[in-house]
């Protein structure tokens, strides 16, 4: 059955006026009553759900090459850098990213033409990571050699991925990327602004922000009788704090099109999440950017960013039909810390905050680090929770 969306228009108005749940560092619900009445009313087997973590950019620039570099072996390792994050994603079933560099096995090099070892998915799917979005701004750095060889790697390496293709047969065959898991099917779609005035090498397919594209997209998926629909942007105007007018615009057409969620990157900067709650209709997810997972970036809140993490639940409907409910919403914020060995080397790490400062003592942490996790933290806090109902307007 094809569901019927709200008008773009209606979409504005109901999600400026009616509240949206709050950004939380801790598990939310969207409205805990009906969802204790759901519980009550039907009890879903606990396979019938999916728990995702979706963390921002991964990205390396020439000083984390430096660092990752060993001369003994002439290979990079990057696996000191991902050391600390397993935890924060052992108790998921999907942990997503995205990939923004591209590997062309060789000629590495950070901004602006990005292009890393394969070392560096190795240690990030070693670390938990088990699906990479591949449109970004930065996809086509290395050219049509470049591209190719990226998606050639990842899936030699059995790494689901979206977003590029190949060629137009690969295509019109990963055009739907379809998550088949715990007795959902959930459809996975990934789109780009832009590729930095690179052209689109011949015969390679980049998803890019089409409305005509979104929208015959997100209706094949649903005409395929997927549970959910989530859409990933990369997206927006960098370096700000809050969603620019074609970010809020891109993602009102997506909700408007059937879209359940939409998480979004580009911007470099942690911006407002929550649950939109309109229409007779479960919330919507909505994340304007994740922010950064790892970089080599410094700038005022450009050195860390957020792993979101939501359960995707199938339960009964009020009308008695099933339906896709989201719950366990909540967020972890991740640092990037950087430190000199007595030679002068530098050292990449990605570090959980809240975990790292409950355990500051016995990581050694030095006082640079402390405090410069826990003014990220604060700062961002302070985004998340500055008036979340309007920020996530989704037009001005």
């Amino acid at each position: 059955m094809i569901r019927k969306f709200p008008s773009l228009c209606m979409l504005a108005l109901l999600a400026a006026l009616l509240p949206a749940a709050a950004c939380s560092a801790d598990p939310v619900s969207a409205d805990p009553a009906s969802a204790v009445q759901a519980a009550s009313a039907v009890q879903a087997a606990p396979s019938m759900q999916i728990r995702f973590a979706v963390a921002g950019d991964i990205m390396a620039h020439q000083s984390q090459l430096n660092a990752a570099y060993d001369a003994k072996c002439k290979c990079y390792d990057f696996k000191p850098t991902f050391a600390a994050v397993p935890p924060l994603l052992k108790n998921v079933d999907v942990a997503i990213a995205n990939l923004e560099t591209t590997l062309p096995g060789k000629d590495y090099s950070g901004y602006p033409d990005f292009g890393s070892p394969d070392s560096l998915v190795d240690a990030a799917t070693g670390a938990g990571f088990n699906l990479l979005l591949d449109a970004n701004n930065h996809c086509l750095d290395k050219g049509k050699a470049g591209v190719l060889r990226t998606l050639q790697v990842l899936s030699e390496k059995h790494i689901p991925h979206i977003g590029v293709y190949a060629s137009m047969a690969d295509y019109k065959k990963r055009r739907i990327f379809l998550l088949k898991k715990n007795g959902l099917t959930v459809a996975l779609l990934n789109y780009t602004y832009g590729t930095n005035g690179i052209p689109t090498p011949p015969g390679v397919v980049v998803n890019r922000i089409s409305y005509s594209r979104i929208s015959t997209d997100i209706l094949k998926a649903h005409e395929m009788g997927v549970d959910a629909v989530i859409v990933f942007f990369h997206f927006g105007k960098e370096y700000l704090n809050y969603p620019d007018t074609f970010q809020r615009d891109v993602v009102a057409h997506a909700l408007a099109s059937g879209a359940d969620i939409v998480l979004g990157g580009h911007p470099h900067h942690v911006q407002p999440y929550g649950l939109l709650r309109y229409g007779s209709g479960p919330p919507r997810l909505v994340a304007y950017s994740l922010g950064n997972f790892v970089s080599a970036q410094r700038r005022p809140y450009t050195d860390g960013g957020m792993v979101l993490y939501f359960t995707l639940k199938k339960v009964e409907g009020a009308d008695g039909q099933p339906q896709i409910d989201i719950t366990d919403l909540h967020h972890k914020l991740v640092w990037v810390d950087v430190e000199k060995d007595k030679n002068g080397r530098q050292h990449y790490r990605v570090l959980p905050i809240a975990a790292s400062l409950a355990e500051q003592s016995t990581l050694k942490l030095p006082q640079e680090a402390i405090t410069g996790m826990t003014h990220y933290r604060d700062e961002v806090e302070a985004v998340l929770q500055a008036d979340s109902r309007l920020k996530l307007a989704m037009r001005n």
